[in-house]
């Protein structure tokens, strides 16, 4: 073989060996419409062990774990994580299709939100998820396409985007990733409240069957009046649907020497939730506790009244539970609150922590 022929198979090799390069480099992502985005994670689903979502400049908003209790956010304490946006994020990520391959040119990142996280004006959040036979990352983009039924990504490490069919919320901050809901009790299970402040005064609001429209107050001074009649009733409703604003462990809380003021609610059927108010500095947090007491006898019409109110349907029939039950199932649900929300104080929303400090001059009409 001459030398004209040796060169000529020489760059015949390099040829291949350079295209054999250059498909091994091809980036993966050449992914078609109705394709799934990351194929393996439904199979994964249900060993995912950990999430971690990060914005710009690779910052951490929320690191996720799973747990036997259930998922947690970890740089939160190990508070409860909202398990919905988990899910949602989650099985969103699996079952994402491409409805449109998009931009694989960096200049044009932004307009998607699909910039890498790393770089300082990423707008985008990247979702770090990990199991033992799986891991992903992804960058979320712009998801207000479609009514959110449609969202911009971008598999990290790789230059293609694509707008998929997916409803994803990988929120803001470590706070969109908690579990917001404290309690929710309803004011038709709500018989009573007392409100005790550390000097001593006593603001005690009540009805007498869960139906009635307006709490009565207490004490009401002669030649005073209620601003108007059902002013109590926010004070009797303030733990239905209630949900935190911040949370922190009690461990280390520093009431800073003063006193709490309680409101103590007392139930139709016999449970109390207990919640202390502290007031140190410029904020205000709340504690949480629940116990069991024996409801009075007078309370039994009533109680039958909070259990339908509370949609217990063996409590309406006539094999429904015995007291002993009944009394068990209050314990348990006592317990419940107790197991969730010792251990933590919390910041509320303001238009609800200040019902559990109300005195009886807040309810009165200017005296004339």
């Amino acid at each position: 073989m001459n030398q004209r022929n040796l060169l000529i198979l020489f760059v015949a090799l390099g040829l291949v060996a350079l295209t054999a390069w250059l498909l091994s480099q091809e980036d993966p992502a050449s992914l078609g419409e109705g394709d799934p985005l990351m194929p393996g994670l439904a199979t994964a689903l249900n060993s995912v062990t950990s999430v971690t979502v990060r914005r710009a400049g690779n910052d951490t908003v929320a690191s996720l774990r799973r747990t036997e209790g259930g998922w947690v956010v970890t740089d939160r304490d190990d508070y409860p994580a909202n398990f919905a946006r988990v899910r949602q994020n989650l099985l969103g990520l699996a079952e994402a299709q491409i409805f449109e391959s998009k931009t694989a040119n960096a200049e044009f990142y932004d307009r998607l939100g699909v910039r890498d996280i790393a770089d300082a004006e990423a707008t985008g959040r990247e979702l770090d998820i990990e199991a033992p036979d799986y891991s992903a990352r992804i960058i979320v983009g712009r998801t207000d396409e479609g009514g959110g039924s449609l969202a911009y990504v971008r598999r990290a490490g790789e230059a293609q985007s694509y707008l998929v069919t997916a409803s994803l919320d990988p929120g803001s901050s470590a706070a969109d990733w908690l579990d917001t809901k404290i309690i929710d009790l309803p004011s038709t299970r709500v018989r009573s409240v007392q409100i005790r402040h550390p000097d001593g005064e006593i603001l005690a609001i009540a009805k007498p069957r869960s139906e009635s429209t307006n709490y009565t107050v207490a004490d009401v001074p002669d030649g005073r009046s209620l601003t108007y009649d059902g002013v109590a009733n926010a004070i009797g409703a303030a733990l239905a649907g209630l949900n935190l604003d911040a949370v922190e462990p009690a461990q280390g809380f520093d009431a800073g020497g003063n006193e709490p003021t309680v409101a103590s609610y007392e139930t139709f059927d016999g449970l109390i939730v207990e919640v202390r108010t502290w007031q140190p500095g410029d904020r205000s947090v709340q504690a949480f506790s629940a116990t069991v007491t024996v409801p009075d006898p007078e309370a039994g019409a009533a109680r039958d009244d909070a259990d339908a109110n509370r949609g217990d349907d063996d409590a309406t029939d006539g094999d429904g539970p015995t007291d002993a039950e009944a009394l068990a199932l209050l314990q348990e649900e006592a317990d419940t609150i107790n197991a969730r929300l010792n251990g933590w104080i919390y910041v509320l929303p303001s238009f609800k922590a200040e019902q559990f400090t109300r005195r009886l001059d807040d309810l009165l009409a200017a005296p004339e």
